[in-house]
């Protein structure tokens, strides 16, 4: 890698969350600490963005337990598992039930937060999850 480059690519990550205001917290705060955030927030929008923007993370939140949001949510993890499987994807729900964390485990989620999550905590576990892949990848 040159060191020289003025133009040095920043980490991409996905937000897919219907919440806006946290979407764009979340998004302000990747930005401002080196990533190129990219907030969607709906799934269709989200299967559309996954191969062109290539995410190295993705942060999909989950407001509700309703069945439809379940569905919409367990479509997305599918698709990201399909489309990038090596990307880490970092669950962020309302509330944590048994039920919830089997399905999403399944579904190759490897982090679950529970709202409210500090952004600083946020920041750490997407690291942690970055340097676990790139050790795989060298």
């Amino acid at each position: 890698m040159m060191t020289n480059r003025q133009h040095v690519e920043r980490t991409r990550v996905m937000i897919v969350e219907q919440d806006q205001e946290l979407g764009l917290k979340l998004a302000d705060w990747l930005a401002t600490h080196g990533y190129h955030p990219v907030f969607i927030r709906t799934v269709n929008a989200a299967i559309d963005g996954l191969a062109g923007f290539k995410p190295k993370a993705v942060f999909v939140g989950l407001g509700c337990s309703a069945p439809a949001a379940r569905v919409d949510m367990v479509e997305i993890l599918l698709l990201i598992q399909t489309i990038c499987p090596s990307v880490p994807v970092i669950m962020m729900a309302d509330q944590s039930s048994e039920d919830l964390t089997h399905v999403v485990f399944r579904q190759g989620v490897r982090r679950f937060l529970v709202k409210p999550v500090e952004f600083s905590h946020i920041g750490e576990v997407l690291q942690s999850e970055l340097s676990a892949v790139s050790a795989v990848a060298a």
